[in-house]
């Protein structure tokens, strides 16, 4: 008996909500009829019991928007900055039309602040991590020279702000979790007591950053309603130093070899290093969000090695290894999402 009162109930809420959707859906086309008719006076009284309960979203945008244009034609200009803000609050990417929307209803919209106040978002993405050395160090004199560095896969991930200043222009400033890793083999060319050459010493560095990157946007192209958006950014970084590891193998004469666990040569890694990032993206609305997908460039500008606590004792002992001056260049694909902050409001006519 419970369950089927519970049924009953509902239903009755089903068919209620149904009905008052019906009802409202006939309010809206009622509201049409008199405002064309122009018994402007009665809108308020007709609409305001659905726009309280009853429109889905583009019924109260539009409940809104015939509410600004009566109020622009009975002279009452408090009451439509009132209801074009709820147009807009409605529906923030609520776009005007020039060719069919009254003139007095655009130049109106036209009076607010219709962009986002700033986005929040979210990226993502692998990287190509290339080494650049900019001087060679050697511990066995005759592997002078003989380094060669491989590219590395590393992962960048962390959050960005958004905020425009001027026109086309926004700030975007980043903080990144960045992982590093690339590779360098370096022969030794030891001679043991037979009188024989070679030997070599297999280095993988595993770092840990955290970027903050003070980037510049330009927006470079937009379509008509804004849900499609190209642009290009530039601007300085500086990344921290958070976990610096090095796995090492050296191979002996007669297939001797050292190896151990991943070395800790975080002292002997600059604490900060900097560098330029530009990239490239574009962005693209669903619902109301943008997916971002970018293509970066990040150019190293310093040496991430300290010169002053260059040797680790453990890595040139026992794997007759030293570290380079080196730079880091890095490309990363990345793929972001952010959510758009509004606030309506008018603007400050100067």
């Amino acid at each position: 008996m419970k369950r089927l009162l519970l049924l009953l109930a509902l239903a009755g809420t089903y068919f209620q909500s149904q009905g008052q959707a019906t009802s409202c859906a006939q309010t809206l086309r009622l509201a049409r009829s008199t405002y064309e008719q122009g018994r402007l006076h009665e809108l308020e009284s007709i609409l305001g019991p659905c726009l309280s309960s009853g429109f889905t979203t583009e019924e109260q945008v539009e409940a809104y928007k015939l509410l600004t244009l009566t109020y622009i034609y009975l002279e009452e200009p408090k009451k439509a900055d009132e209801t074009m803000r709820k147009v807009l609050e409605t529906d923030h990417f609520f776009q005007i039309n020039p060719e069919i929307d009254p003139a007095e209803f655009v130049a109106l919209y036209k009076t607010f602040r219709t962009e986002p106040l700033y986005s929040l978002g979210l990226k993502f993405g692998p990287s190509l991590v290339m080494p650049v050395v900019v001087t060679n160090y050697y511990t066995a004199v005759d592997a002078a020279g003989s380094g060669e560095y491989s590219p590395g896969i590393g992962i960048q991930a962390g959050a960005m702000f958004e905020m425009k200043i001027y026109k086309k222009f926004s700030i975007a400033p980043e903080l990144m979790f960045a992982s590093r890793q690339f590779s360098k083999e370096n022969s030794l060319f030891a001679s043991d007591s037979l009188n024989e050459v070679g030997g070599k010493t297999e280095a993988v560095y595993k770092q840990t950053w955290i970027d903050l990157n003070a980037i510049v946007q330009y927006e470079i192209s937009r379509n008509k309603n804004g849900s499609f958006i190209t642009y290009a950014g530039l601007g300085p970084s500086a990344s921290l130093s958070i976990r610096q590891d090095l796995q090492l193998n050296t191979t002996g004469l007669s297939g001797s070899a050292v190896s151990g666990v991943d070395v800790d040569v975080k002292d002997s890694f600059e604490q900060f290093y900097y560098s330029v990032t530009a990239l490239a993206g574009l962005k693209y609305r669903i619902g109301g969000l943008y997916v971002h997908a970018e293509l970066r460039y990040q150019y190293g500008l310093s040496n991430v090695v300290n010169a002053d606590s260059r040797t680790n004792l453990e890595v040139t002992l026992d794997y007759a290894a030293q570290h380079n001056d080196v730079r880091l260049n890095t490309i990363t694909g990345a793929l972001g999402v952010s959510l758009p902050i509004f606030k309506p409001a008018k603007l400050k006519i100067k």
